[in-house]
């Protein structure tokens, strides 16, 4: 494949062209297609693909898209910003079109076109995003799309092209929703004396972000809507109007307008996954700023006439408010982006709980698992360590096959470690380290990864070419133990979970959970790549916890060293600490009988008030869900019922999605929270997913219904009926991978 870009503009940032082949005839084929950062691609008129499916910094994947038609318009963007979404690299487009009847078309045979109504001097969307999206439209763009020239045309120059993968995953489908519901409507006033928003996004320009300084925009929406009062109920025949949809779940994907203009105006499009009450400003308040992103899109149409729009980057959203000028019409749409193969699970109960709790989290890893496994695909579109190990198992329950791993963990491979210490691994890939941040913990967690990848599909490919990788992160971490073997003063972000336990003075000195983690870590590595002296040093660090960090009754968070430079205990507990000693099995219940009793009857989310105060709560990921696990190796069938309806049933009744916290305060999509199929499969029928075996022989007064798909196309079936579990084999597809 050969690769152009329009000429000068290799180094422009936020700059979007198109590329059109017109053949004169209408034709059946395939396109193959490499770009930097996002493209879409149509066919007269008609959207067939977004992309890329990202791949490591030099590299780019090619997907092949068939196509019916005559005029193929491929829309290509160039940040050219460093971001945790797209990798920056040089621009580029590639593309080679084989039609049925043997005729070839190749990227020098499209015709450029700068597509200038997109605003470019505009503010980040978020930290770890690029650009928000402000649009100035003369001209319908579905034209454009059909072929005629709305544009200017641009000369094109040869440019490198990176080396080139195979994609592993499916195009995303690209279905269209409309709103459910209308939640309110009523018109617009303006505060000029309301503040604007400024985010780390908008502030650290020059210093640790790339992009356009506030005083460069030509355009900020979030500046104008963050001046806006919603007056319920009133309308005017002029000023602005608005309407708030609901999409009846969180959508991600291309949010859709039909304009229709009397005359000139504009359009906002104010969103988020949910009615943010708990802001103070109504229960239908839809803000724009509540995930730390620009959740506005804003169209200006500068003449009458019809116009179909929509946005260029896949963004999350449950609720709309347009707000928009008197002689607009304008409906809305979301065209979804999203893991076409989460369909094949077959699921059913006669509980209305169960079932949302389940659609939830088929929604949550349909939207985190297109390309390769992320953690929301809102705020960052990343590809977070950690957060994978959960929803890998997820996707192979939902999809019955790894793709979206399998791209996650062969872009580690490849990646980047620009601006890492040596040995370490991004935290997050394909992506930009802006700032010089890791998680070493993370890199403990990709190890445990590849262990549950090799029990699964062996050791060869991704997990053999993995070696390099695990040698370098444990020799990193080597140079940290201490004279008892333990990881002291870890650097960057020690994340143990979002709670209390993340507290500098709970990470400082020696960290206990991290070094839980370590040992297991270096368990995994040595069952991997048979090492024995790494399994050896695992149970010395076992050993060294237990002696140490037990104060009687619980696990304390660290160690610090007292005057005389001996190691101590700081008496800071969490919750979330103990979980990790029994989910890593560094301590058993039958060593620690009191403290696992406490912690499985006393504790967790049914926590009476006032009792141990001095104990942090956990959050879901991973107290809470290292909580489920455990409860799941007890049998406790009916306890993680009740647990799941606890944590997920205002989850899934408020978004239709699972999220980051057990609150609204960041993410509420995201990737992870898809484990919790797990646990639901296992409390109706007995079953485990991830090791696979007999379910139980009675149910728990659920009746339901589970077909699991796998890659072969064999089906394991469970059904049950009046407190009687059913299976029906074969269960050869079914591999046991050890926690």
């Amino acid at each position: 494949m050969n690769a152009v870009w329009g000429k000068g503009l290799s180094e422009e940032m936020n700059v979007t062209l198109g590329f059109v082949l017109d053949m004169g005839e209408r034709k059946q084929g395939l396109i193959k297609i490499a770009a930097s950062t996002c493209y879409k691609v149509y066919a007269d008129g008609k959207i067939l693909a977004f992309g890329p499916q990202r791949a490591a910094h030099g590299f780019a994947r090619v997907a092949e898209i068939p196509f019916t038609g005559k005029v193929i318009v491929v829309e290509v963007e160039s940040s050219n910003v460093e971001s945790y979404c797209w990798i920056r690299q040089e621009p580029f487009f590639a593309c080679d079109v084989v039609c049925s009847d043997g005729k070839e078309y190749h990227a020098e045979d499209f015709a450029c076109r700068r597509l200038t109504d997109r605003v470019q001097k505009v503010q980040r969307y978020s930290f770890q995003r690029t650009f928000a999206e402000v649009y100035r439209l003369k001209t319908d763009r579905t034209r454009f799309y059909r072929g005629e020239a709305c544009f200017e045309p641009l000369e094109t120059e040869e440019v490198k092209i990176p080396q080139l993968l195979v994609s592993h995953v499916q195009n995303a489908r690209l279905a269209l929703h409309f709103p459910v519901k209308e939640i309110e409507s009523g018109r617009v006033e303006t505060d000029e004396n309301a503040p604007v928003w400024r985010d780390r996004a908008h502030t650290l320009i020059g210093s640790i972000l790339q992009g356009f300084k506030i005083e460069e925009w030509e355009e900020s929406a979030t500046d104008e809507v963050s001046k806006f009062v919603y007056i319920p109920n009133e309308s005017e025949k002029s000023g602005l109007k608005y309407t708030t949809w609901d999409f009846g779940r969180a959508i991600t994907g291309f949010t859709e307008l039909k304009i229709r203009a009397k005359r000139p105006g504009v359009v906002y499009v104010v969103f988020d996954e949910l009615l943010w009450e708990e802001a103070g400003k109504g229960k239908n308040y839809v803000d724009f700023k509540r995930n730390g992103c620009s959740g506005v899109h804003k169209w200006t149409v500068e003449n009458a006439g019809v116009f179909r729009v929509a946005s260029f980057e896949p963004y999350t959203v449950r609720y709309a408010c347009v707000v928009y000028t008197d002689g607009l019409e304008v409906e809305i749409s979301q065209r979804d982006y999203e893991n076409p193969d989460c369909g094949k699970l077959r699921f059913s109960s006669d509980d209305g709980q169960v079932n949302a709790i389940m659609e939830a989290a088929r929604a949550t890893l349909a939207q985190n698992a297109v390309d390769l496994l992320t953690d929301c695909p809102s705020r960052e579109r990343a590809g977070w360590l950690s957060d994978s190990w959960f929803s890998s198992v997820a996707e192979r329950f939902f999809t019955g096959d790894n793709a979206a791993e399998r791209t996650f963990l062969e872009n580690y491979v490849h990646a980047s470690k620009k601006g890492l210490p040596e040995g370490m691994i991004p935290m997050c890939y394909p992506a930009d380290n802006v700032d010089g941040t890791f998680i070493p913990n993370w890199t403990m967690w990709y190890i445990l990864e590849l262990e549950k990848y090799a029990e699964q599909y062996g050791c060869e490919g991704i997990v053999a070419d993995s070696e390099e990788n695990v040698r370098g992160i444990l020799g990193y971490f080597e140079k940290k133990e201490n004279e008892e073997g333990l990881l002291e003063n870890l650097e960057s972000w020690i994340f143990v979970e979002w709670s209390e336990a993340n507290s500098p003075s709970h990470v400082c000195g020696v960290n206990i959970p991290s070094n839980i983690c370590y040992a297991a870590c270096l368990e995994a590595a040595g069952k991997v790549y048979a090492n024995e002296e790494w399994k050896r040093k695992a149970e010395r660090i076992r050993e060294a916890v237990k002696r140490l960090a037990y104060d009687g009754r619980f696990f304390v968070d660290n160690l610090v060293r007292d005057e005389t430079g001996a190691l101590v205990r700081t008496g800071y507990l969490t919750e979330v600490c103990q979980y990790y000693a029994f989910w890593f099995k560094c301590a058993t219940k039958e060593e620690y009988p009191e403290l696992f009793e406490e912690l499985m009857k006393r504790l967790g989310p049914a926590r009476e008030e006032g009792f141990l105060p001095e104990m942090e709560k956990p959050n879901v990921m991973y107290g809470l869900y290292m909580r489920l696990d455990l409860l799941m190796r007890e049998g406790e069938r009916e306890k993680v019922l009740k647990e799941c309806f606890d944590i997920f049933g205002k989850m899934a009744q408020r978004t239709g999605t699972l999220w980051e916290n057990n609150n609204i305060s960041a993410s509420c999509d995201h990737g992870f929270a898809s484990y919790a199929a797990r646990w639901l499969v296992y409390a109706l029928t007995g079953y485990d997913i991830i090791k696979g075996g007999a379910a139980a022989k009675e149910g728990i007064g659920i009746d339901c219904t589970l077909s699991l798909p796998a890659k072969d196309g064999r089906r394991l079936r469970i059904d049950v009926r009046d407190n009687r579990v059913h299976v029906y084999r074969p269960l050869a597809h079914v591999r046991a991978v050890k926690l």
